[in-house]
């Protein structure tokens, strides 16, 4: 990098080793952009030295890097090689030809007042002595030199002569500052030059063909403090012409293109670049114009941009006007020699990796590259601050922005290729420096998205980098609506050290909870069982079984969980069953997205511990709120596939299985189960037809009764029966064939051999009205052929032969009269006496223990209340022990409770 930076005293003294851009003039010249202010310097200076007017004492005043010493060293071989930088640059012919001239080169960062100059020959201590030595007059100001006191001004005439005489001073100010720590007497070494170069502005003023050009630092920030000697050296010139600042403006563009560039191609490359570049900017702010005069300034944002292109080609213009208006304003910036070497890293490192972008911009920049790195960092300072913010999150694999490139360009090569989010981000680090006066540091989202467009890139995918890149990076910041990079980690960094502290049985506990959350108020759902005992058996209604996020074909086959019930049973209930097969990339964003809203709601519960203004408070707040929307959205799309047991038609296997993709259902605005549902919808009814139900049954003369708890298990049993949500399907289709006589039905039956019984015939329904309400499916009610009922129906119907009592006169025989209805409960005895009320219990009141063996004849009991009229109040208090499977003993045991019961206390442990 040391191309770009000029040693004056270096190129006088012709030493080895400088590069020949500098040494040689006609090398320089060509290199050089010869700047408007650097053309009228040259100039007005050759005009006083050819022994016309002007200004005989000239200051140049520019930022570090801003081009003073390259002016002074063109002003050197302009004097010295005359014909060979005229060559080199054509427009130098017009100036001034002074002829021969003395030149005279005093280094502020060469000489300093403790260690002699021996270059011209002559051992010299000071400012004074090493000027008349290189003019060849040392004798006049020996003793001078040798004391440290500054000569008076009839001496320097003296050591000037007339000839035309050109005196360079470079970078005074740091031979002064440190000359004022060498004492002299009772004044020091600064003090004294100081004078002397007082004494030296007012003979050069005075002298008809001599010019003294100086430089200084452009502000006190620069200066390093030495505000003093700054202004004292300022006020050398009063005039305010005679300050000069060699580049300015966007003359550091054409500065840049021909130092770093020999040659920049066609003009028609340049202007189907600029013309591309402008329309799709057009383009972008057009989309989001909403008045005719906003149009009007997107069109003219464009037309500019064509222009300032064409200007800066290859470089983007926003790259260097954030160089130069931003990096301007820091203390470490070099304006024209920063430039260059940071621009010469840059080109040269996209040149080795092949980059093929139409222009260089703020996206482009290469932060991989090491000496891109190193230039960057000489020219904003605070390496030692950023260099980790750099790696953590611009140019490491595990950076956020790599991350976004991914996500972006997963599903476009062409986004892949742009690497959206690093282009992103390596904007935002370059402006993360410096600020426009009046401004603060960072750049907003319009300025951003402007200068990383590239033709294939829109602006919605660069703001939905940004967004992505708020979340993924650690060190960047959303302040006052502008994005930089700061050395502290934001509230993302925070939130997920946070997370690392949760443990995964944390988390995991969490998404249970959620999912519980998501299946509330479904019946017949059996969640994440570890083994087929947590899917409970024996239960009349349809069983949806969501496995465990965990859960893997390898270790627990499906057909584990359809075939056996748990310790070694084999499963009953097979035709009842689904299993919902989850999706472990969907179940790792629902933790990641847990994870974090954990992490943020316990940073929330410790904001006076972190001391977090309001603004962060907000944003954890937001945070939290956008992960939890996150998990429950990752959490709905869990589970992928619904697999369900279906009989075989091959005849090798009872059952195959059925599996249907809830992928490719719509999820908009849908529980997770809705959608499980309506996969399963051409297999699960709700309902039978009456036809279909006396079919299943198989009734006829070899078979004339069924129970209706036996008809319930053959329906969740026997893949040959149709599958059923819940058994109130089978009451509704026996209550629809007995009213539509294709069956009957009683309550109440004994088994003779392998014959059903009713035990009382009045109790058979047949060809009337029943309400599946009133339909009993225990073991104690039963389902009847249709010929079978009517036997029943025939013996209730028969009249009782009566005895007629011989009348008085042995006259006809009196009528019947109909049967007395029996008012025996049924499976009672009939009372004694006659004429008589029946005997009928009014009030029962019973206390029983029951063990688990009689738990049976309980239901039996309980199943004839049910049926009877009058109103039945049971308290029961149970007592279980035993090891229950949880999901097994909340949906066997407790669920059917909870429906029947008003006031429940449960305890559990």
């Amino acid at each position: 990098m040391g191309t770009y930076a000029a040693n004056l005293s270096a190129v006088f003294r012709g030493r080895k080793g400088i590069s020949p851009v500098y040494s040689d003039a006609g090398r320089f010249f060509q290199a050089t952009y010869l700047t408007g202010k650097m053309s009228e310097l040259l100039t007005d200076v050759m005009d006083v030295l050819a022994g016309g007017a002007g200004s005989h004492v000239l200051q140049l005043r520019t930022p570090f890097g801003g081009g003073k010493t390259h002016s002074l060293v063109a002003l050197l071989h302009l004097v010295r090689n005359r014909a060979s930088s005229v060559a080199a640059c054509p427009e130098l012919k017009n100036i001034a030809d002074p002829g021969e001239v003395q030149v005279a080169v005093l280094s502020g960062e060469e000489l300093d007042a403790l260690t002699p100059a021996t270059a011209t020959g002559i051992e010299t201590h000071t400012l004074w002595g090493e000027l008349a030595a290189q003019l060849g007059r040392y004798e006049l100001v020996e003793e001078h030199d040798r004391t440290g006191a500054a000569p008076g001004g009839e001496v320097l005439r003296q050591i000037i002569g007339d000839s035309p005489t050109l005196i360079l001073l470079d970078e005074v100010l740091i031979y002064v500052e440190k000359a004022m720590v060498v004492a002299k007497g009772e004044s020091n070494a600064g003090r004294q030059a100081m004078l002397f170069l007082q004494a030296l502005t007012e003979v050069v003023s005075a002298q008809p063909n001599v010019v003294m050009v100086y430089s200084l630092q452009a502000s006190v920030g620069e200066a390093v403090g030495a505000e003093g000697l700054l202004s004292d050296l300022d006020k050398l010139v009063a005039r305010v012409d005679s300050k000069r600042e060699p580049v300015a403006g966007d003359e550091v563009l054409r500065v840049v293109q021909r130092r770093l560039f020999a040659e920049l191609g066609d003009d028609a490359t340049h202007q189907e670049v600029a013309r591309s570049y402008s329309d799709l900017l057009r383009k972008q702010l057009l989309a989001a114009a909403e008045t005719g005069d906003a149009r009007r300034e997107a069109d003219a944002a464009a037309d500019s941009l064509e222009e300032r292109i064409l200007a800066a080609y290859p470089f983007h213009p926003e790259l260097l006007d954030l160089m130069y208006h931003r990096w301007g304003s820091l203390i470490s910036y070099q304006r024209t020699r920063g430039a260059l070497q940071f621009l010469a890293a840059v080109v040269h490192a996209l040149w080795k990796s092949g980059a093929k972008s139409p222009l260089i911009g703020p996206g482009d920049i290469d932060f991989t590259d090491e000496a891109t790195r190193g230039a960057f960092f000489s020219q904003v300072g605070e390496r030692e601050r950023y260099v980790s913010v750099l790696s953590s999150d611009v140019t490491s694999d595990g950076a956020g922005c790599a991350t976004v490139d991914r996500t972006l360009g997963a599903d476009s090569p062409m986004l892949a290729q742009l690497r959206v989010g690093t282009r992103v981000a390596s904007a935002i680090m370059l402006y993360s420096f410096g600020a426009r006066e009046g401004e603060d540091r960072g750049v907003l989202e319009t300025d951003l998205v402007k200068s990383v467009l590239v033709p294939g890139l829109t602006r919605n995918v660069v703001v939905s980098a940004l967004h992505d890149l708020r979340e993924e990076e650690l060190y960047l910041h959303y302040t006052g609506r502008r994005y930089r990079f700061e050395p502290t980690p934001n509230l993302t960094k925070l939130v997920r050290d946070e997370a690392t502290k949760l443990s995964s049985n944390e988390v995991l506990t969490e998404v249970r909870g959620e999912l519980e959350n998501q299946l509330r108020g479904t019946k017949g759902v059996a969640l994440w069982p570890e083994a087929p005992s947590g899917i409970a058996d024996e239960r009349p209604v349809f069983t949806v079984a969501y496995l465990h996020p965990d859960w893997s074909e390898d270790r627990d086959p499906q057909s584990k969980f359809i075939e056996q019930a748990g310790k070694g049973a084999p499963r009953r209930y097979r035709n009842g069953l689904a299993l919902v097969l989850p999706d472990k990339a969907q179940f790792d964003l629902a933790r990641h997205a847990v994870r974090l809203r954990l992490a943020a709601d316990s940073l929330l519960s410790k904001a006076r511990q972190y001391n977090f203004s309001a603004e962060q408070i907000e944003e954890l707040r937001e945070k939290s709120g956008n992960a939890r929307r996150d998990g429950s959205a990752a959490i709905g799309a869990a589970y992928s596939t619904v697999a369900i047991p279906i009989r075989s038609r091959a005849g090798d296997a009872p059952y195959v299985l059925e599996f249907s993709d809830l992928r490719t259902m719509l999820a908009a605005g849908r529980a997770l189960h809705e959608r499980v549902v309506e996969a399963l919808s051409q297999r699960v009814f709700s309902s039978i037809t009456a036809a279909k139900l006396v079919a299943l049954a198989g009734l006829g003369p070899d078979r004339k009764a069924v129970t209706c708890a036996d008809l319930v298990d053959w329906f969740y049993s026997y893949y040959d029966f149709t599958k059923l949500w819940d058994k109130q399907a089978v009451a509704s289709a026996i209550a629809k064939a007995v009213a539509e006589s294709e069956l009957g039905y009683v309550v109440g039956i004994v088994r003779e051999g392998e014959g059903i019984v009713p035990r009382d015939a009045r109790q058979v329904r047949f060809g009337e009205r029943l309400t599946a309400d009133e339909v009993d499916l225990s073991n104690d009610a039963a389902i009847l052929w249709q010929d079978y009922a009517r036997e029943f129906l025939v013996t209730v119907l028969e009249p009782t032969p009566q005895i007629p009592e011989p009348g008085p006169t042995g006259g006809a025989k009196p009528q019947p009269a109909p049967p007395t209805p029996s008012t025996t409960p049924q499976g009672g005895k009939q009372g004694s006496g006659s004429g008589g009320p029946s005997d009928v219990v009014r009030v029962a009141n019973v206390k029983a223990i029951v063990e688990r063996s009689g738990l049976f004849n309980l239901g039996r009991s309980l199943s004839w209340l049910r049926d009877e009229q009058g109103s039945v109040h049971i308290e029961i208090n149970i007592h279980a022990e035993g090891e229950f499977d949880r999901a097994s003993f909340l949906n066997g045991f407790l669920e059917p409770i909870e429906e029947a019961a008003e006031d429940l206390d449960i305890n559990t442990r």
